[in-house]
């Protein structure tokens, strides 16, 4: 990931570079998800992007149910063609999340969720 940020911004400091090397170090465990682009002319690439996120929301989900800590990131890496080289996908395959996942270091902390209410419009047919 450094190297990869140095190839986009060969200006970029050697801090920020050690930061995009520790980046992939924060958690134990880090899974890159990637989605295939569809080989049935009746299947939407949109389709594929979105069984992927709701796939990757239940990985989020299982790992919090299990006690453990989990984050998904993207960011420029994503869309790196030398990352999914690095990391096998092929470059027309999407990487739609980095999700680290490991154990807590502390507690969680509840915080309050803003109401659906002004994000949802109800419409009555």
């Amino acid at each position: 990931m450094a190297e990869s940020l140095k190839n986009r911004q060969p200006e970029s400091l050697v801090a920020a570079l050690e930061v995009e090397r520790a980046r992939p170090l924060r958690a134990p465990l880090l899974i890159a998800v990637g989605v295939d682009q569809p080989t049935d002319p009746k299947v939407l690439e949109i389709e594929n992007i979105c069984a992927a996120a709701a796939a990757c929301q239940n990985l989020l989900l299982a790992a919090h149910a299990l006690g453990l800590a989990a984050m998904w990131r993207t960011g420029p890496a994503a869309y790196d063609p030398q990352i999914k080289r690095f990391l096998g996908f092929d470059p027309d395959q999407h990487i739609i999340g980095f999700f680290y996942i490991g154990y807590p270091e502390s507690e969680r902390i509840s915080h309050e969720r803003p109401g659906f209410e002004d994000r949802v419009t109800w419409i009555n047919a």
